[in-house]
Formats: C-alpha cells, sequence, structure tokens
C-alpha cells in the first residue's frame, strides 16, 4: 500500500473514531406539572449506565453509536421512561423526562420559623389551609379555626381572645397593611402567594404597631426562579390570574390581580323590601425581588384592593319605616393600596438589618340616603427599621424604630349619632345633620427594645419594651412585655407572658365635631401562660390559658360625643390537638373555653361582649385518597352569641315612631351554632401543566342557623335572621 493509501485509511478511521466519540445526549428531568428541576435524579441507560442529575435537572450520556436507547428517571419510587432515537446525520434529540415528584409532608403548626418567639404564638401554613373545606381555597379565612379565635358571621376577620377584628393588627411580608379582606370575607390576596402566618393572640412583643386584640403577621413566598410560569384560577366568585419567574440570576418576580364576577351573575338578592346589590371587588399583588450581593436583598411590593357596595331600603320596609333616614340608596365603597421598599442586609456574621419604607393609601366614602354623606382618605408615609444582634449563643438583642406621618383628607355631611356597642339604642334618623370640611397631617414615631437570652440550657427568658408617641391624640405611652419558654423535656415546652399594650380609637370617636380630640387610648393587660407536647412523630398538643384586662374602653356621651368611661375583662382556656401530614390522615382538633365581659363604669352596668362565645369547638379532617383525590371536612359549634332583646315600645319619637324598649345590653343569647362542610379535591397531572379542582359542600345538614333577629315596624313582632352560606362552592386552578 503506498504512502497516500496509508493516509486516507487512517483519516478515514479516526474520523469515524471522532464521529462515534460525539455522539452525547443532554436531557434534562422536571417536575411533572410544575416543571421545576428535579436535582438528585438517577438517570440509566437500557444497557445500564447511570447519571445522576445536577442542580438544574440536567444529565449528559455520551453513546458509542447511532440507535435507539431507552432512558428511565427514578427520584423516591417514582420513574419515568423515554425511549430516543440518535440517528447519523440528524440532530441529536434532547430528552425531557417529567417526573412526578413525592412532596414531603407539611405540618400544620411549625415552631420557630420566621421568628423564634413561641408565647401566645400558633403558625399554620398556606398550603394546608388552601385545602381546608368551606374556605374555597382561600387560606386566611381558616384563621377562625385557631385557638383563641372567636367565629365572626358574614366575615372572615378574626375576633380573638374577647376582642374585636377591629382591635387586630395585621402584617404582610413586615408591611403594615389596613385591610385584610374583602366585603365578602375573601383575603385581598392572592392564595398561591401565602406562604404561612402567625397568629399572636397574647403578649406580642414590642416591634409589633400598637394593639389590643392580636397580631396577625402574613408572609407571601418569593418568586419562582426556575423559569416563567403562572396560574389562572376561576371559582365561584371571580378569577384571577398568576405570573412568575427569574428576571436573571439575582432577579426575579411576581404579579397576581383578581376580579370578582358574581355581581355579573347575580344582579341583586331582595327580602322584605331590601335589594342587595351583590358587591364587587378587585385586587392586585406585585414583588420585584433582587439579591444585590451576598448581604443584601432588595424588595419592591405593590398591592391594592377596592370593594363596592350597593343598597336600597324600601320607604314601606321594616327598616325604612323604623329609621326614615335610611330610604333610599345606600352606596358604599372602599380602596386601597401600598407601595413598599425593603432592603434585608447581613451587616456582620452576627448582626442583621431590615429597612423598609412603605406608602398607604387608604380611601372610603359613603351616601346613605338621607342621611348625609362621609368621604375620607388618608395617606402615610412609614420608615421602620430593625437591628438584631446576636451576642452570643442563645442571645439575641433586636432595637426597633419608627416613623410616620398621616395626611388624611375629611368631608362629611352626615347625622351624628354616636354609638358603641354599650348604647343598644341608636336612632339615625333623630340626630342632628353636622358638617366638617377638615384636612390635617400628623406625626408619630416608636422605639422597641427586645431582649432574648437563654440564661439557661433548657430555659429562654425574653424580655422587651416599646414607647409610642402619637402626634394626633398627643399620647405617649412606655409598656413593658416579658415572656419565658422552658423546655421542661425534650418533648414538652411550657410557655408563659405578660404585656401591656395600647390602641387609638376608632377614627369617628377622635375627629372634632363628630367625635372627642381628648379621648385617651384604649388600654389592655395579656396574661398567658402555656403548655405544648410532642407525644410522637404524628401527634401533638397544646393548651393555654389566659387572661386580658381592658380600660379606657370608649363610650357615647351626650356632650362630648365619646369618653374614656368603660372597662372590660376576658379569660378562657383553649386547647389543640393536631395530627400532622406524616401520612394519609392530617387534621386538627380546637376547643375553645371563655368568657369576655364589658362595664360601663359610669352607670356600672356589665354585660357579655358582643362576642363572647363561652364554647367553641372546630375539627377539621383531611384524608389523602390517592396522589390525585382528597377529602376534607370541617365541622364547628360554638355557643349562641349574645344579642340585645327588644321588649316593646316606650313612647314615640317627635315623628311619631315609636321607640324601642330595649332589655339589657347583651342579656339575650341566640341558638347554639354549628355547621359541617365537606371538600373533595381533585388534581390533573399533565406534563408541562396540571389542573387543580375542587368542590365543596357547605352545611350538609342544612342546619338554619340564626344570627340575630328583625321587628317589625311596631315592635311586636319578630323573626329571626339566619347566616347566609352558599350551599356548593367549586374552583378550577390550571398551573403552567
Amino acid at each position: 500500500m503506498n504512502a497516500k493509501a496509508i493516509f486516507v485509511t487512517a483519516a478515514l478511521c479516526c474520523s469515524v473514531a471522532v464521529h462515534a466519540a460525539e455522539w452525547t445526549i443532554t436531557g434534562t428531568v422536571l417536575e411533572k406539572g410544575t416543571q421545576r428541576p428535579v436535582p438528585g435524579a438517577t438517570v440509566t441507560l437500557l444497557k445500564g449506565a447511570a447519571v445522576v442529575t445536577d442542580k438544574n435537572g440536567q444529565f449528559l450520556f455520551t453513546v458509542p453509536t447511532a440507535g435507539s436507547y431507552s432512558m428511565t428517571a427514578s427520584s423516591l419510587g417514582e420513574t419515568a421512561t423515554q425511549v430516543v432515537d440518535v440517528i447519523e446525520g440528524a440532530p441529536v434529540p434532547v430528552p425531557t423526562l417529567y417526573l412526578r415528584v413525592q412532596k414531603p409532608m407539611r405540618e400544620m403548626v411549625v415552631t420557630a420559623q420566621r421568628a423564634p418567639e413561641r408565647v401566645g404564638k400558633s403558625v399554620i401554613g398556606g398550603e394546608t389551609l388552601r385545602k381546608l373545606a368551606g374556605s374555597s381555597g382561600d387560606p386566611l379565612r381558616g384563621l377562625q379555626t385557631m385557638p383563641g379565635v372567636a367565629s365572626v358571621s358574614g366575615s372572615s376577620a378574626p375576633a380573638v381572645r374577647g376582642s374585636g377584628p377591629e382591635d387586630n393588627v395585621y402584617y404582610v411580608d413586615s408591611l403594615y397593611v389596613s385591610k385584610l379582606f374583602h366585603y365578602g370575607a375573601v383575603s385581598v390576596f392572592n392564595p398561591d402567594l401565602i406562604q404561612d402566618f402567625n397568629l399572636y393572640s397574647a403578649a406580642f412583643g414590642p416591634h409589633f404597631d400598637d394593639a389590643t386584640g392580636a397580631v396577625i403577621d402574613v408572609a407571601l413566598r418569593e418568586p419562582r426562579k426556575d423559569r416563567l410560569g403562572g396560574k389562572v384560577n376561576i371559582n365561584m366568585m371571580g378569577a384571577d390570574f398568576l405570573v412568575e419567574g427569574p428576571q436573571d440570576t439575582d432577579k426575579s418576580f411576581y404579579f397576581a390581580a383578581r376580579r370578582s364576577y358574581v355581581d355579573l351573575l347575580i344582579k341583586q338578592i331582595e327580602e322584605d323590601g331590601v335589594t342587595f346589590q351583590m358587591p364587587d371587588y378587585w385586587d392586585y399583588q406585585g414583588k420585584y425581588l433582587w439579591q444585590v450581593n451576598e448581604a443584601n436583598k432588595l424588595a419592591l411590593h405593590l398591592h391594592g384592593a377596592s370593594d363596592t357596595l350597593n343598597v336600597k331600603v324600601g320607604q314601606n320596609s321594616d327598616l325604612g319605616q323604623q329609621e326614615p333616614v335610611l330610604a333610599g340608596n345606600l352606596a358604599l365603597a372602599e380602596d386601597n393600596s401600598v407601595q413598599a421598599v425593603t432592603l434585608d442586609s447581613v451587616l456582620s456574621s452576627s448582626t442583621f438589618n431590615k429597612l423598609v419604607f412603605e406608602h398607604t393609601t387608604d380611601r372610603s366614602s359613603k351616601r346613605i340616603a338621607a342621611a348625609g354623606t362621609f368621604s375620607y382618605s388618608q395617606e402615610n408615609l412609614i420608615l421602620r427599621d430593625q437591628v438584631r444582634q446576636e451576642i452570643g449563643p442563645g442571645h439575641e438583642l433586636s432595637l426597633g424604630g419608627e416613623l410616620s406621618n398621616a395626611r388624611v383628607k375629611l368631608d362629611a355631611d352626615f347625622k351624628n349619632a354616636p354609638c358603641t356597642q354599650f348604647e343598644p339604642n341608636c336612632d339615625l334618623t333623630s340626630a342632628t345633620r353636622k358638617r366638617l370640611v377638615e384636612g390635617f397631617s400628623s406625626n408619630s414615631w416608636s422605639l422597641s427594645l427586645q431582649d432574648r437570652k437563654r440564661v439557661l440550657d433548657s430555659l429562654t427568658l425574653v424580655g422587651g419594651v416599646r414607647h409610642s408617641n402619637d402626634g394626633y391624640l398627643h399620647r405617649k405611652y412606655t409598656e413593658p412585655r416579658v415572656g419565658a419558654e422552658w423546655e421542661w423535656s425534650a418533648d414538652t415546652l411550657l410557655t408563659a407572658g405578660w404585656g401591656k399594650h395600647n390602641q387609638m380609637p376608632t377614627g369617628e370617636q377622635m375627629i372634632r365635631v363628630f367625635g372627642n380630640t381628648n379621648l385617651d387610648h384604649i388600654r389592655a393587660e395579656h396574661r398567658t401562660v402555656g403548655i405544648q407536647q410532642k407525644v410522637d412523630a404524628d401527634w401533638n398538643w397544646k393548651a393555654e390559658a389566659y387572661y386580658k384586662k381592658l380600660s379606657n374602653l370608649v363610650i357615647s356621651d351626650p356632650q362630648l360625643n365619646y369618653i374614656n368611661a368603660a372597662s372590660g375583662k376576658a379569660y378562657g382556656l383553649e386547647l389543640l390537638i393536631k395530627k400532622e401530614e406524616t401520612d394519609n390522615l392530617s387534621g386538627w382538633f380546637v376547643l375553645n373555653l371563655a368568657k369576655s365581659q364589658r362595664r360601663n363604669d359610669v352607670t356600672g352596668q356589665e354585660f357579655r361582649f358582643q362576642h363572647d362565645q363561652p364554647v367553641n369547638a372546630t375539627l377539621v379532617g383531611n384524608y389523602k385518597l390517592s396522589d390525585d383525590w382528597a377529602l376534607g371536612m370541617k365541622w364547628n359549634y360554638h355557643s349562641g352569641i349574645p344579642y340585645t332583646p327588644i321588649l316593646g315600645t316606650n313612647g314615640t319619637y317627635a315623628d311619631g315612631r315609636p321607640i324601642p324598649l330595649y332589655a339589657g345590653v347583651n342579656s339575650g343569647t341566640l341558638p347554639v351554632h354549628h355547621q359541617l362542610d365537606l371538600r373533595l379535591d381533585r388534581n390533573y397531572l399533565f406534563d408541562s401543566w396540571k389542573l387543580n379542582t375542587y368542590f365543596e359542600l357547605n352545611d350538609i345538614y342544612q342546619r338554619k342557623n340564626v344570627v340575630g333577629y328583625s321587628y317589625d315596624p311596631t315592635y311586636t313582632r319578630r323573626k329571626p335572621v339566619y347566616d347566609f352560606v352558599l350551599s356548593f362552592a367549586f374552583g378550577v386552578q390550571a398551573e403552567f
């Protein structure tokens, strides 16, 4: 063979060898339905070669020849197989294997998550409550299944330990929000964004704003960072969408919006001469997250919500005859928005800082037939900072400060009938009409300090103080809060807490002309002790006892409109027994035994608080039939709430209407309330998307629960008013 032939033969051999070495198959293993990468999955070729996927779910094989290759991906007992045809001269296939991923079991209450405090605190995850029967997929509607929370008809806002919903303060992602629920009891946040919430029902820490009730601290999850995705949800009340994903390796975002359409399907409901236009609402949420560097994370937040409600009261209706000033059209509207920037910084290995700058706007307007009109707007600028210093093992010192400016505009032309829970007779028709157009600005500030230290191997003490300065009523308060956490054993925790708290009166009670600008703040003193016991991996329980003392409560006054001249107390025992999601069955049982009272310090009259429920029991159960099917139930029982009966009449008003004669305040009791709700979930899983559906049957045995009584114009006949319950609900969600 000559030299030329030898060269050609060698070149061909090398070409074949190089060509054979280039059969490289690069593929990806993704989670079925969500398309999230599956790291650590094992991918096996038909001939036995195996590789493991990297953090991006990617794998690589080199094969010697063209042909058909069967690839099998496996993880945690789940497998997916795909045949790949490698054809000479054609592009190398890029296979994608979709693998069903088993989700880890989630707990309902998790200790020491976003905040280490364990005194008077309950934590619940959004995923757990999204499947709660009767919730229509809204996690925050599950607040009323928690320890210490009384059921409030027609609202999801919680009444906690002898206080009303208006006595709570709400935070979302460390931002103060004034509105957490729409008129229809639906929360104003997209359910899929809610990661969890902390309910502090007593003696909460000094870094929270002033309130005499409870603190509800909601955390929204971060945007997904693997790819662009979204969700579309349709249910009986409305529709919403969510889009989220990364901008690049260190930036991500989400945006969600929702609009109700029940007002388009059901125009109005008429009952006893009163026509209700179905309420309509919309809301939106957005977050832009930027990991600036290893030490700093910047987040931009957008929230907004709006509600509208219209009612027409017939002149000949019972209500129109009892209160002629209400006969006609009633229109209520309110909206709020939040724009904020938060910066989380690691200042050193032991020092952490959170800076918040927040702008909020709240607007409301009312047009109440002949009673008048009312419009209100408030714009707040809030600067908040909190620094945490880890002094040593088990010892943390935190210091917080807040500055806020409120700009208020008010235009009120309305009949002024100062009324509170202490006065049952509140006649608007005979009240004096007053006028006020005003704009003003006020500044407030606060400082807070907390020291959390493990003084013994099993004992942690918490001491704090809050100093607040109100620039409108010109009041200053310095209030201590303390707590103790004693780990009696590895499975048993004892807790105790005590604290003083204050809260401003409501807006209409403080403004001039309609209210009293010399009011003091409402005061509260919280005491609580508790025990938590982990029985095993499946079961645990906790119990807490509490006592709350209230003072400076507001009552009406004929000369000053309102004065601080009432007090109250609340005490009770709460029990939570919980079955974790360690297998197919999960759920919890809550029993609240409580007593709450109010006292008019001028007259000496004592009576039950309007949300007093001596016995309140809730049983929640969920059973996972398979990966695709699940059943849920919720049963609630509570004692009848108090009401004030009307005994007859006592003379007439100047216009000839009879004056109702009331019995003692809240001296009557409504029948007991109980209701059973059921839920069925069915999930459909496809390679690149999934479909989640649910169907709920509410009030299964159709009990007519009484929430009050209405009277005829002569106050000689009454009839019960029943709780409004949708007998069924459903929802469909597509996730891409």
